[in-house]
């Protein structure tokens, strides 16, 4: 039996959504705003955009009123997305995005961090424990400076306290589809290979994870979103609609980490399954995905006095003109995490609560 009081605030509800409907009815205009359409550049389909993947296949970016259209050197003719105009938002890593600031004042801002961490992982031929002080006087192959993952082997090692190239010897210049062959060979102590790689190659006997160096690195983010101007200038609101999408996939993951696998499985299916799944455990395990899009001074700051130690940056910038934080702000503050027992409870089963 329901109670007077229950029936009572029932009643009153019903009569607020009759005359709210009768209202939008009447005043509703005829057509419906349209959707914005997003184009996002991905130089390749990857595990560390797996709350972009999430955000697309749970429809948290048409929640916002946008339309994301992937775009990637698979099945599109941009030759540069920094000059191509059919790119909106680009998913690239810090050390691309500061060299383009660095070079083009008018390059695209940073408004979301998708990744935390580098997804790199090291190999040994055998299993063993490794210390990065151990590496000295070993060689390892590992990716140039000019890109994260190579600057952040970089970080790890002056970290450690010693210098590349003098302590060590970094082969950092072996094109990627010789890497492999070339570690296989019997050249080099350790190679460096990304998640997927790494996973494969263990998997094939080719060698054995000893190191994660998203784990070792700490704050070191792997994957920026980032904004043309012009697109901020025009379509502030959709620019928000994406970075809500992203924030909210994130957040989501972190308590339903099932929806990622669900989304790695549509977007990833090249890649095998088991070492997709081996993967993703590993990449929540050292929190690659925090929801926490909003990017710090201090990081933006560190990765680029790295660049200029490595001598990586053509002309220092100013975090001011590289960041824009506002978008990630205002989604933490608009997005909330609702439990899924919450959000499978009817409207009436709210109410009489």
């Amino acid at each position: 039996m329901f109670k007077p009081k229950n029936i009572l605030v029932l009643l009153l509800v019903l009569s607020i959504i009759t005359s709210g409907g009768v209202f939008y009815i009447r005043s509703s205009p005829d057509e419906k705003k349209e959707d914005v359409i997003l184009r996002v550049w991905e130089s390749e389909k990857n595990m560390l955009h797996v709350p972009l993947y999430v955000a697309m296949k749970e429809g948290y970016f048409a929640e916002q009123g946008i339309i994301v259209q992937l775009q990637n050197n698979s099945y599109t003719a941009v030759k540069d997305p920094y000059v191509d105009d059919v790119v909106d938002i680009i998913l690239t890593d810090p050390v691309e995005c500061i060299y383009h600031k660095s070079v083009n004042p008018s390059a695209p801002l940073i408004v979301a961090t998708l990744a935390h961490h580098d997804g790199t992982f090291l190999l040994a031929r055998e299993k063993e424990k490794i210390s990065w002080e151990s590496l000295r006087n070993k060689n390892i192959i590992c990716y140039p400076p000019e890109t994260e993952s190579g600057l952040v082997m970089e970080k790890i090692i002056r970290d450690a306290g010693m210098v590349p190239m003098r302590d060590l010897c970094l082969y950092n210049r072996i094109p990627d589809e010789l890497r492999l062959g070339v570690f296989k060979s019997g050249s080099g102590s350790y190679i460096q290979l990304t998640g997927a790689q790494a996973f494969m190659a263990e998997e094939n006997g080719a060698g054995q994870i000893i190191a994660c160096l998203g784990e070792a690195s700490e704050a070191f983010p792997s994957v920026l979103c980032t904004v043309k101007p012009e697109i901020i200038s025009n379509h502030a609101e959709a620019v928000q609609g994406f970075v809500n999408g992203i924030y909210k996939a994130q957040l989501w993951i972190q308590y339903e980490p099932e929806i990622a696998t669900k989304a790695a499985k549509v977007y990833l299916n090249d890649l095998d399954k088991k070492i997709r799944n081996k993967l993703f455990h590993e990449y929540l395990t050292i929190k690659m995905w925090t929801p926490s899009p909003e990017i710090e001074a201090k990081t933006f700051n560190d990765i680029q006095q790295l660049m200029k130690t490595a001598g990586q940056l053509a002309v220092p910038i100013t975090f001011g003109d590289s960041v824009n934080n506002t978008f990630a702000r205002q989604a933490v503050n608009i997005i909330q995490y609702i439990p899924k027992e919450e959000r499978e409870k009817s409207w009436f089963e709210k109410i009489i609560k």
